[in-house]
């Protein structure tokens, strides 16, 4: 493969890159080196620090992961595939090793280029999400025939059926079903979903905005927060520069925890973010993301939202809200009024109805939207924070700055709290009219 346009093929037939401008492409290709490894030969070492991802153009890979007993084959890959793109973009040592099953053929893009391509074409850091959901669903599978078979065994109940199933587990997983007396495996494979975990941890705050440096650029008071009930939550808040020199922000609350509801995070807050970048129009923005979300995710996967854009020349505030708690408006002197929500939330139905509404910031007025984790935190006694502490908090409290509003809001609920277990994610994001 030498000639240019077989090459800019290849790349394009692996789905990171398929959206990437012809400009960006030809920048990714001009900034990658062509490599040719031998069978045998280690494209990525388990433990080396992750500096670059590798586009296989030719041949076949192995994924194996090194452990006390040798290498355990986790998976084979044929061209065109991307490796170590995980590792290069959240900056941990590799988790694994890639070798060469036979000559093979590569492009390797150092993590500069990566992160170029990613900040250029969104689809690559949904790609990566979407297959690292893929991953951990099938070690999650492995987890629980293993535990299943560990249960049966306590109750001698451990049958045929069992070890037919540990024989032969997952197509990708193969290795670790030949033998059940090595129950270490299971130790290794808590080890990779705790790796998994922290990579997704670390690419959902990449999904977030620089909330400092949007502050500086637009030149507005503003400040978003977010502490995750979990290593990954379901929360999100996003900062948009508009065309037309208005500001959009919002707060979105995906339903369920842990990984699946990341995921279905980062791709919300993704597409609403595109949209208005395209169209500085709230209800087409989210009509739109929810059309997506309900073509290619079942129902009970959906997310409650408010999004607002606002204006720091004249105060004008436009305001949608998809189930989500009301944001409030805190006035100068102290006074709080509770904006009008309702609504169904993105990703339910298609026939979603979004109702943009309107208000005005007055200098010194602060807008704050927050996720259902602040109002519904509970203390000791199991009572919960509640709409009323928090409008009290907000009219009592004479704060400087978006900074000192988010930080006083946090504070509260973890003093209320005192000490209890935070079972859903807390985020509130305020901007106040200078």
């Amino acid at each position: 493969m030498t000639e240019a346009s077989e090459l800019r093929a290849a790349v394009r037939a692996v789905d990171a890159f398929r959206d990437l401008s012809e400009e960006n492409l030809s920048r990714l290709i001009a900034a990658a080196r062509r490599l040719t490894f031998e069978a045998g030969e280690a494209l990525i070492t388990q433990g080396e620090s992750s500096e670059h991802a590798d586009l296989v153009l030719e041949g076949e890979i192995v994924v194996t992961f090194e452990s006390a007993h040798g290498a355990i084959p986790m998976s084979r890959l044929s061209a065109p595939c991307l490796v170590g793109e995980m590792g290069a973009l959240a900056q941990f040592n590799r988790t694994a090793s890639v070798r060469a099953l036979c000559q093979v053929k590569t492009l390797r893009v150092e993590r500069s280029a990566l992160l170029e391509a990613a900040l250029a074409s969104p689809t690559l850091l949904i790609d990566v999400i979407g297959r690292m959901g893929e991953r951990l669903r099938r070690v999650n599978g492995a987890m629980t025939l293993y535990t299943h078979a560990l249960a049966a065994l306590e109750r001698q109940e451990f049958g045929p059926e069992f070890l037919a199933e540990l024989r032969n587990p997952l197509p990708d997983l193969a290795d670790f079903g030949d033998t059940f007396n090595r129950l270490a495996e299971q130790i290794l494979l808590r080890r990779q979903r705790d790796d998994e975990m922290a990579a997704a941890a670390i690419i959902q705050r990449a999904l977030l905005p620089d909330v400092r440096e949007f502050a500086e650029t637009c030149g507005v008071d503003v400040c978003a927060a977010m502490t995750p009930a979990r290593d990954v939550g379901g929360d999100f808040f996003d900062l948009v520069r508009l065309e037309d020199g208005r500001i959009a922000l919002g707060v979105g609350d995906v339903c369920g925890k842990g990984a699946p509801a990341a995921l279905f995070m980062g791709i919300t807050k993704t597409l609403i973010h595109i949209n208005l970048r395209e169209q500085p129009d709230l209800s087409a923005a989210i009509l739109k993301a929810n059309a997506y979300l309900t073509t290619n995710y079942p129902a009970d996967h959906f997310a409650t939202l408010v999004y607002a854009a606002f204006d720091p020349v004249t105060g004008e505030v436009e305001y949608a809200s998809c189930g989500h708690p009301p944001a409030l408006l805190r006035r100068a002197d102290g006074t709080v009024e509770s904006l009008l929500a309702g609504g169904l939330p993105v990703g339910m139905f298609e026939g979603l109805k979004v109702n943009v509404r309107r208000a005005h910031l007055r200098p010194g007025d602060v807008l704050l939207l927050y996720t259902d984790g602040v109002t519904e935190a509970v203390d000791r006694e199991a009572r919960e924070f509640g709409d009323k502490r928090l409008i009290d908090l907000l009219s009592a409290e004479k704060c400087a700055c978006a900074t000192d509003w988010t930080g006083c809001v946090n504070a509260a609920v973890r003093a209320f709290a005192d000490g209890q277990p935070q079972f859903d994610d807390v985020t509130c994001l305020a901007i106040v009219h200078a």
